[in-house]
């Protein structure tokens, strides 16, 4: 079995996804990601590039810890509350969850036209009849993308060609932020949820972006047209941690199949 850990993030953008607004708590930095992955879009402001849903409000802040735990949370709102951060753990335990967690991701659609956008909503399944707590990375936000790749080849297909370009003459070095930890406390038969948003298009590189994209996000990225029509499968990337899982990463990176046609 792997260890699914911090490593998990892939945050950039285009493609998707959610970076939710919130601080994290200390750690080691993260390495900096050579290229741009996805767009992410914040709860509060999305990227106009990024394809997610608009959302109507802010999500409200609280000191209540009850938004971190229930049978029916919302991911959107419980990780950017401080009150559901808790202290980095310096030798974490990962723990063996398959027989009680159930991770779904699901489309609106399993078929979209060239250049549509598609809302997919994760869901965290408490099978079991205990609580389950579920730990997720923040740098300081939660980050949830989704990656394209061709059904049959099996490779990347929502990334520019070639290596990125360098940094603006004028940009400054961009430093890692700092990493912490949010829990959710799932009760017996319930469930965690997320909604996220992907975008049928390629994309190609944006310098004129760099300036004010975080590291962690990766060198940023703009439309550069729709995919073209064809099968692919959407992996749907999440910070989730602290769980063992096998080679498909079945937990922190469910999967879509889907079609592009007209």
């Amino acid at each position: 079995m792997k260890r699914a850990g911090l490593a998990v993030l892939v945050v950039g953008s285009l493609g998707v996804s959610m970076a939710l607004s919130a601080c994290g708590g200390s750690s080691a930095p993260p390495a900096a990601p050579a290229s741009s992955d996805t767009s992410t879009s914040s709860a509060a402001a999305p990227s106009e590039d990024a394809g997610a849903p608009a959302h109507e409000a802010e999500p409200e802040v609280t000191t209540s810890r009850a938004v971190c735990t229930g049978r029916d949370i919302n991911l959107e709102t419980a990780l950017i509350q401080r009150v559901c951060e808790i202290e980095n753990e310096k030798d974490p335990k990962y723990r063996e969850v398959k027989d009680v967690l159930e991770v779904k991701a699901l489309a609106g659609s399993t078929k979209v036209t060239p250049g549509s956008h598609l809302d997919i909503v994760v869901t965290y399944v408490n099978k079991g009849k205990l609580p389950l707590s579920l730990d997720f990375l923040i740098d300081p936000v939660p980050r949830f993308s989704v990656e394209a790749y061709d059904a049959k080849r099996g490779k990347r297909v929502d990334l520019p060609k070639g290596e990125p370009p360098p940094p603006p003459k004028d940009a400054t070095e961009r430093t890692p932020a700092t990493r912490g930890t949010a829990r959710v406390i799932v009760s017996p038969y319930g469930t965690a949820r997320v909604k996220l948003g992907w975008d049928a298009v390629r994309t190609k590189w944006a310098p004129e972006k760099y300036k004010g994209t975080p590291l962690e996000m990766g060198y940023p990225t703009k439309p550069a047209g729709p995919l073209p029509p064809g099968k692919y499968q959407l992996h749907v990337i999440t910070p989730l941690l602290h769980v063992m899982e096998g080679s498909e990463h079945e937990l922190t990176s469910p999967k879509i199949d889907i079609e592009v046609g007209k």
